[in-house]
């Protein structure tokens, strides 16, 4: 049997298990986000662009319940492959692209999203689908319009779900440029496609992020961005070489050293190393940063794997290590795939258990409870559960995030209790320039969170006339906290 068939068989399989898998789990926290922005349109959102929740809201709009929104996961994780197959194939041959669909399968970060949806997937696919594109409108004689304006479709749409696909534009332009053989009309005229689309495609994002005063995709100031920290290197550093695995991911490194050296005299090679070029910097400047340097070196895997075989060759008993390598990254696949599956434990439980206490004090309070959660994470995994349970003002979360100066997440923008609503009702005979007043006001409040009693914030504290610790909450799974409940009595707003 042909190694193209066996590898289409082992993907299927993969993907028929990975859809098992997520029929059996619980949505995490950030699925049950995703959830939630999808059911608040915007052009984009803090976390990102709007594709990922845009699809989950599709979905559901479609009339697919929670099974199929989720099993976009694993539907990505096929498409990736099968667009890893044909770009590796492309540029190598059928049997690297087999090796190289089946390492990018075995990768620990690749098996963790093609169970639980985000936006790492889809973005990879259809980067590696623009590339794949780009590389045939490169190699054309004739029509290579049509696959510049495809490849420009392709990024466009990944730079729906990540901004950092709009990196590879300045690349490709100057691998297409450092050809003098392919600096014809037709190319450049493809170049401006490749760069206008994308645009498009982001324009809508981009005046949302200017309407928040950029500050979802850049926060912080320019100091900060340069920042080296050095808890945050350790962690980065620690999750880049769990989700990549360890000895793949000094491998496909190497890949890049070695094409680098040959990139001056060999088109392929000059390609790939400018393709991978934007998703490797960004990572190695992630590790400084303390962010998520696996992500964007995901992005790049398909690119290096091209030539990783021929890195492996040069290193003496290559072929051992490598196969080492490989066992290491399905070992280290399987237990990152059991810790994503613990990722959604419990927090149906935890939300019924929450329900219940809130029913119970609300019979005894004639103003009506409200709940807030510690974080985002915790508020949209409550909210998710008890969004049939609950039923907030239109346009509020179900469940509200402690107030906050902090504007790192899409609660900052959505209502919240600490809001003032337009009222010709003069709320205090000293203020009546005032023409707004909170509903709020007043009312008590459920805090759920980790928090132990004297860990509680001052934004809590002070907000409420009184907070009493109800009732302590376990969550099943290894290494969780508890969860503790706090009845919060007469909301009067922080003072300024």
């Amino acid at each position: 049997m042909k190694p193209a068939r066996i590898v289409l068989l082992v993907v299927v399989a993969l993907t028929l298990v990975r859809l098992a898998i997520v029929w059996l789990q619980k949505p995490s926290p950030d699925e049950a986000y995703y959830y939630l922005c999808s059911q608040h349109p915007a052009p984009a959102y803090f976390d990102g662009p709007v594709g990922t929740a845009f699809l989950v809201g599709l979905v559901n709009a479609l009339g697919g319940g929670d099974f199929f929104w989720r099993a976009l996961a694993p539907a990505w994780a096929l498409v990736a492959s099968v667009f890893c197959f044909l770009f590796v194939r492309r540029l190598a041959n059928e049997s690297i692209a087999s090796l190289a669909t089946l390492v990018l399968n075995l990768l620990p970060g690749f098996n963790v999203q093609a169970l639980r949806v985000g936006p790492q997937l889809p973005a990879l696919a259809l980067l590696i689908l623009c590339l794949w594109l780009a590389w045939l409108a490169f190699e054309a004689e004739k029509d290579s319009l049509v696959w510049w304006f495809l490849a420009a479709v392709a990024l466009g749409a990944a730079c729906v779900f990540s901004y950092a696909a709009i990196c590879v534009v300045p690349l490709v332009i100057v691998f297409v440029l450092s050809s003098a053989k392919h600096r014809r009309a037709r190319d450049i005229g493809g170049l401006v496609i490749l760069v206008a689309l994308p645009v498009a495609f982001l324009f809508p994002a981009l005046v949302w992020n200017a309407g928040q005063e950029w500050i979802p995709m850049m926060p912080g100031t320019l100091r900060s961005l340069w920042h080296f920290d050095s808890g945050g290197f350790l962690a980065s550093l620690v999750s880049l070489l769990y989700f990549i695995s360890p000895l793949v991911a000094v491998t496909l490194l190497g890949t890049w050293a070695m094409l680098a050296s040959g990139a001056r005299a060999h088109v392929r090679a000059r390609f790939l190393f400018l393709a991978a070029m934007p998703f490797v910097l960004l990572s190695l400047y992630m590790l400084y940063h303390g962010g998520d340097a696996a992500f964007f070196f995901l992005l790049a895997v398909p690119i290096l794997l091209v030539r990783a075989r021929d890195f492996v060759d040069l290193i003496p008993g290559g072929r051992w290590a490598g196969g080492t390598a490989v066992v290491l990254a399905l070992g280290f696949s399987l237990h990152a795939a059991a810790a994503s599956m613990d990722d959604g434990r419990a927090w149906d439980s935890a939300a019924a258990h929450a329900r219940d206490v809130f029913l119970r004090e609300l019979r005894q309070d004639n103003e009506g409870l409200f709940l807030v959660a510690e974080n985002p994470s915790l508020a949209s995994a409550l909210g998710y559960y008890l969004k049939d349970s609950l039923m907030p003002p239109a346009g509020h979360p179900v469940v509200y995030v402690g107030e906050s100066q902090d504007i790192s997440s899409q609660y900052s923008l959505w209502p919240t209790y600490a809001d003032f609503v337009e009222s010709t009702r003069v709320v205090d005979e000293y203020y009546t320039e005032q023409k707004g007043e909170n509903p709020f006001v007043g009312r008590s409040a459920l805090y759920i969170t980790e928090e132990k009693a004297d860990e509680v914030p001052q934004t809590i504290k002070a907000a409420f006339e009184s907070v009493t610790l109800l009732e302590e909450f376990p969550l099943r799974g290894a290494h969780r906290n508890p969860l503790y409940i706090y009845l919060c009595k007469n909301y009067q707003t922080l003072p300024l």
